[in-house]
C-alpha cells in the first residue's frame, strides 16, 4: 500500500508545543515561586510587587494589536526569532537587578513585550494557517506546552531558587532561548502550507476547507478599515465581554498561591509549587477536552463548563484549609484556564477567518489587558484586608457575572465559521 506522506503541520504542532513550554516555563511559571524571594530581597509589599507583574502583563497586551498586525503581514519565523533574542537579553539583565525599580525596568520591556512574540499569539496563528477541520484540537495540543510547563516548572523553579538563586536561574533560561528556541525557529517554521507545496490539513482538495493564501490580507480601505470592522462587530464585543471577566484571574492565582498558603495557612512555598503543578496537569486536560468540545459540542455549553470550573475552584480555594481542598481548587483552576485558551482562539477564527485571525486576536488581547490588574488588585486587597479571602470572594463574583454574560451573548458554532 502507498504510504501516506507526513503532514508538516504536525511537525509545527510539535514545534509550537516545545516553544510554548520553554517560554511559559520562564515567563508564566517562575514569578509565583520567585514572588516571596522578590518580596524579601527588595523589601516590597505584596501589592507593589503585584502591580509590577500586572504592568508587565499589560505591556504585552497593549502591544498585542501591533504584534497581531505584524503576524498577519510578515514571516512568523522572523517575529519569533527577534522576540526570543529580546526576551533572552532581558533574562541576562536579571543578573544586575538589585531593587524594585530595576526589576520593573527589566520586567516590563523585556518580558512583557517579548511574550507576545514567543507566546500563544504567534503559535495560534501558525495552527490556524495549517489546520481547519481539526483546528480546535490542533490549537489545544500546540499550546499545551504552556500547561505542561505548569506541571514541572514550578517545582523546578523552586529548586533553582533555593540552590542557585533566582538570578542564575534566568541565565539558564536565556541559554535555552538562544541555544534551542532560536535555531528551531529558523529551521522549522513555515508560514502556511502553500510555502512548501502542501495544503491545509494535508488534504488533496484545498477548496473543501479553504486556502488562506487566496484570501487578501488587507481589505479595500486599508488597515484602518480592517480594525473598524472589528470594533463595530457585535460578535467581537461579545467575546470581549465573555472573557473579560475571566481573563487574568489565573495569573493572579499563579502569582499569589504560594504566598497565600505559606503566610495564611500552614504550608510552604514548595507546597505552593506542587499545587501549581497540579493546576498545570489539569490545564493540559482542559486544552484537550475543551479543544475537542469546540469541534464537536455547542460553543455556549463549552464556555459555560469552563465558567463552572472557575467558580468551583474559587469556592474550594476559600474553603481550602486542607491540602486536599487546595488540590481540588488548583485542579479546577487549571481545567478552566487550560480550556479557555483554545476556546477563545477557535471563537475568533470562526468569527473573522484565518487571514484576519492575528489582527483581531491582538486587538482582543488589548481590550482584555485591564483584566491583568487582577494580579495587582489581589495583592493590594490582601495587604489592606490582611488576608486573601476578600479577593477570592471578588473572583467568585466575577466568574458568576462571566457565566451570565456567556448565557446572553451569541457564540459561533462550527457551522457558523468564516473560512
Amino acid at each position: 500500500m502507498r504510504k501516506t506522506p507526513w503532514f508538516y503541520g504536525y511537525t509545527l504542532m510539535g514545534y509550537a508545543f516545545v516553544v510554548c513550554f520553554l517560554a511559559a516555563s520562564f515567563f508564566l511559571h517562575a514569578r509565583g515561586v520567585f514572588f516571596p524571594h522578590w518580596m524579601q530581597d527588595f523589601d516590597v509589599s505584596r501589592g507593589d510587587l503585584s502591580l509590577a507583574i500586572s504592568v508587565t502583563l499589560i505591556s504585552g497586551s497593549m502591544t498585542a494589536p501591533f504584534m497581531g498586525y505584524l503576524i498577519d503581514r510578515f514571516q512568523l519565523r522572523i517575529i519569533i526569532s527577534c522576540a526570543a533574542v529580546w526576551m533572552g537579553m532581558g533574562y541576562l539583565l536579571m543578573q544586575v537587578v538589585d531593587s524594585y525599580w530595576t526589576l520593573l525596568l527589566v520586567l516590563i520591556p523585556f518580558q512583557g513585550m517579548a511574550w507576545t512574540g514567543v507566546g500563544p499569539l504567534v503559535h495560534t496563528k501558525l495552527m490556524v494557517n495549517w489546520f481547519s477541520t481539526h483546528r480546535g484540537k490542533a490549537l489545544g495540543i500546540a499550546i499545551m506546552g504552556i500547561s505542561v510547563a505548569g506541571v514541572f516548572m514550578p517545582i523546578a523553579n523552586a529548586w533553582l531558587a533555593e540552590n542557585i538563586g533566582w538570578r542564575n536561574a534566568y541565565v539558564i533560561y536565556a541559554g535555552l532561548l538562544f541555544g534551542l528556541v532560536l535555531p528551531l525557529t529558523i529551521m522549522l517554521v513555515r508560514q502556511r502550507p502553500s510555502d512548501i507545496g502542501a495544503t491545509i490539513d494535508g488534504l488533496p482538495e484545498p477548496e473543501k476547507v479553504g486556502d488562506e493564501s487566496s484570501i487578501p490580507e488587507t481589505p479595500e480601505g486599508g488597515v484602518l478599515q480592517t480594525y473598524k470592522e472589528f470594533l463595530t462587530s457585535k460578535a467581537f464585543w461579545s467575546v470581549v465581554l465573555t472573557f473579560g471577566l475571566m481573563n487574568g484571574v489565573y495569573s493572579a492565582m499563579a502569582t499569589h498561591l504560594p504566598t497565600y498558603i505559606s503566610t495564611e495557612l500552614e504550608f510552604t512555598i514548595s507546597d505552593g509549587a506542587w499545587l501549581l503543578s497540579f493546576a498545570g496537569m489539569f490545564a493540559i486536560a482542559g486544552k484537550i477536552v475543551f479543544g475537542w468540545m469546540m469541534d464537536n459540542v455547542s460553543s455556549k455549553i463549552t464556555v459555560m463548563l469552563g465558567v463552572i470550573a472557575y467558580i468551583g475552584s474559587t469556592i474550594a480555594l476559600m474553603l481550602g484549609h486542607s491540602f486536599t481542598l487546595l488540590i481540588v481548587a488548583s485542579a479546577l483552576f487549571g481545567l478552566g484556564f487550560g480550556g479557555m485558551v483554545p476556546v477563545r482562539s477557535v471563537l475568533i477564527s470562526r468569527l473573522f477567518g484565518a487571514a484576519k485571525f492575528s489582527r483581531v486576536n491582538g486587538l482582543l488581547s488589548f481590550f482584555l489587558a485591564p483584566a491583568m490588574f487582577w494580579v495587582a488588585i489581589t495583592g493590594y486587597i490582601a495587604d489592606w484586608a490582611g488576608s486573601y479571602m476578600l479577593a477570592f470572594q471578588i473572583w467568585c463574583i466575577a466568574f458568576v457575572l462571566a457565566g451570565v454574560v456567556s448565557l446572553i451573548v451569541k457564540l459561533p458554532n462550527k457551522e457558523d465559521a468564516i473560512v
